[in-house]
């Protein structure tokens, strides 16, 4: 496999801040994913070429990192949690020999660090108010660890319990408190502008990008993305150069650009945007020219939107009910348009959560999930939205379904000698599940249990592909199900976590990641592996 962009720090998530070693040679920052613990990790990287060295994963979420004022030696802190299960660590790290030791902290967050000297580490606690006397805001309390050698130090060897409540001489407390989150910041300073300085010094180029929500592969060789926040659109060659990029309008929401729908004839797609605030999401529909970028249309909706297609360019924007408090209104009615954005006609989905994702790609068909009654956990129901209106298909509950609430999640169209069908990822009570139906009735004609979450499905050369939340990519037969071939989504030393895919038609597999890039299966390269394990 190889990346797009190619740039140094593929790990590097939202980078609001990256530290370098005294002796210059190690350089730490935030890494996107999570390690093989499930948590979240810091990347460490050799300051003389920016080569992965060490993805150190932690417990809880990082709070703050610092390098010794002399040594080699990288001190992290984290915090978890509510009022009444906080909790915290403080963890060294020596990067000449990726020794690690941690100090957990309980009832208490470590919320800050600070170097005071060669042999004092200042280290500040955030304290939930159990009892409600501050009105649930945090107290805050400091100790001082002081130590004469900070190499080598054993478990149990730092005492973290005795500290000082954050009180006196102004120092305040909860939030109007002047912690030490990270090294201190320059007026304008924008995430990632450290490693783009630290790049930048080295000849390089680095720019900061986050989750690619959507990818999709066009005949030409081109390959679209769109990123969460960072980017609407962008096109990209087959070589991997940035051909155009469309930005994220500014009153956007605070995540965009997270789906697209491009049109059969390859010519424009539909981005959305998110307007308005969390409990009045409102979607902004741009139309984009693939030749260079250009907005050449737009269509506003009064609801935050899930977009779904045919393969013969109808397609369809749900009210995903995507609102915090949830909605108290009955849901809108689904516009279905044209490649051009010339609405055909609506149909009526009812209630619609996270659960109710059901992106079918390359269907000839608009399929959907539907409750079958007004409960709070209805039974779901694949249905087809067509002129003649909504029209029942199958239960999504197949016979040997674990009990218990049963959600969508991505499929694929397929057809070949067992007739037309769907292949889709389920949730339910024990576990991820992959299945194919038959269509239009739903029989079943295989189901496997999933190791982990199936995060996007597609299919391509006779061949099915599928990546999962365990980082891996899956080729897998459509006739039975059975994984024929499994590589984990990593270039050389680096690991992505796949949150989206696209199957060209020469057979590339396009994966989109956590950590903002494009990873690239060629053709060769999966021909070649096959012959290998065959």
């Amino acid at each position: 496999m190889r990346a797009i962009p190619d740039q140094p720090f593929l790990e590097a998530g939202r980078p609001h801040w990256a530290a370098v070693s005294a002796d210059g040679l190690w350089l730490a920052t935030q890494a996107s994913g999570t390690g093989p613990g499930g948590g979240p990790r810091v990347a460490v990287y050799r300051k003389s070429d920016f080569s992965l060295w060490d993805l150190v994963e932690v417990d809880h979420s990082v709070e703050a990192f610092s390098f010794h004022p002399v040594l080699p030696l990288l001190v992290l802190s984290t915090e978890w949690g509510e009022e009444w299960n906080r909790v915290g660590g403080l963890f060294l790290y020596e990067p000449q020999t990726r020794r690690r030791v941690s100090f957990p902290v309980t009832g208490a967050g470590v919320t800050g660090l600070r170097w005071l000297d060669a042999h004092r580490l200042e280290v500040t606690f955030s304290v939930p108010d159990l009892s409600y006397e501050r009105d649930g805001q945090d107290a805050y309390a400091r100790c001082v660890v002081e130590r004469d050698a900070w190499l080598g130090v054993e478990d149990g060897a730092i005492d973290l319990g005795t500290r000082k409540t954050l009180v006196d001489e102004g120092e305040g407390e909860g939030l109007d408190l002047d912690l030490d989150w990270g090294p201190r910041l320059e007026p304008g300073y924008r995430v990632g502008d450290r490693l783009v300085a630290l790049a930048a010094e080295a000849g390089r180029t680095w720019v900061f990008r986050d989750d690619v929500m959507a990818v999709e592969a066009l005949r030409d060789g081109r390959v679209l993305c769109s990123l969460l926040s960072s980017s609407l659109l962008e096109c990209w060659s087959a070589a991997g150069s940035l051909l155009w990029s469309v930005p994220v309008p500014e009153d956007t929401f605070h995540r965009s650009g997270c789906q697209m729908y491009v049109a059969s004839d390859e010519d424009t797609a539909w981005v959305t945007v998110l307007v308005g605030t969390s409990d009045n999401r409102r979607t902004l529909l741009q139309r984009v020219d693939l030749a260079d970028g250009t907005i050449v249309a737009e269509h506003r909706l009064d609801f935050p939107a899930r977009l779904s297609a045919r393969a013969d360019g109808a397609w369809a924007a749900r009210d995903s009910r995507d609102l915090f408090p949830p909605a108290r209104w009955p849901p809108s009615e689904t516009p279905v348009f044209t490649p051009t954005g010339r609405q055909l006609g609506t149909v009526a989905l009812g209630e619609c959560d996270r659960s109710f994702a059901f992106d079918v790609r390359r269907c000839p068909h608009l399929l959907f999930l539907q409750g079958a009654d007004d409960g709070p956990r209805p039974e779901k129901w694949v249905v087809e939205a067509s002129p003649r209106g909504v029209e029942p298909l199958f239960p999504l509950r197949w016979e040997e379904c674990p009990a218990g609430p049963v959600g969508g999640g991505p499929g694929v169209y397929v057809r070949d000698g067992l007739g037309p069908g769907i292949v889709h990822a389920a949730a339910t009570a024990e576990g991820p599940f992959l299945l194919r139906r038959a269509l239009p009735h739903g029989e079943v004609v295989w189901a496997h249990r999933m190791e982990a979450e199936v995060r996007a499905v597609d299919a391509g050369g006779g061949l099915l592909y599928a990546v999962t939340a365990a980082k891996e990519l899956l080729t897998l037969r459509p006739a039975d199900g059975a994984v024929i071939r499994r590589r984990p989504t990593a270039v050389g030393a680096h690991d992505f976590t796949p949150r989206s895919l696209s199957v060209a038609p020469g057979g590339e597999v396009f994966i989109g990641t956590a950590e903002g890039r494009i990873l690239v299966l060629d053709r060769r390269e999966e021909e070649q592996q096959g012959r290998t394990r065959d």
